[in-house]
C-alpha cells in the first residue's frame, strides 16, 4: 500500500503517514478497518464490513480482474455491473455503521 498522509484533525494535531490499516473483528462477522494516531492513540474508522459487504468486494475485485482482458463491448457491461456493486458496497457499509454507531 502506497503510504497516505494524515493529520491528527480530532486531538493532538500529529502529522503522519499510515503505512496500515488495522482491522479488528467485533464480533463473528463485523469487522471494523481503522487507524490510530501514533503520538495520541486516537482512533479513526474507515469504514465496517459483515460478511455481505466483504462477498461484494471480492465481486468487485473479480470484476476488475475480468475488465483488464474484456473487449470494448464487453466492458461497458461490465462497467455497468461495477457501478452496480459500488452503490451495494456503499449502501452495506452505511448499513453496518449505523448498526454499529447508532
Amino acid at each position: 500500500m502506497e503510504p497516505i498522509y494524515a493529520k491528527c484533525n480530532k486531538s493532538c494535531g500529529h502529522k503522519f503517514y499510515i503505512q496500515h490499516f488495522k482491522k479488528d473483528r467485533l464480533d463473528h462477522t463485523i469487522e471494523k478497518t481503522y487507524f490510530s494516531c501514533p503520538k495520541c492513540g486516537r482512533e479513526y474508522i474507515c469504514f465496517y464490513t459483515d460478511e455481505r459487504t466483504r462477498k461484494l468486494y471480492a465481486e468487485l475485485r473479480e470484476l476488475h480482474r475480468e475488465m483488464k482482458w474484456i473487449d470494448r463491448n464487453g466492458l461497458e457491461r461490465l462497467k455497468k455491473k461495477e457501478s452496480t456493486l459500488k452503490q451495494m458496497i456503499s449502501n452495506s457499509t452505511a448499513g453496518v455503521r449505523k448498526m454499529i454507531e447508532g
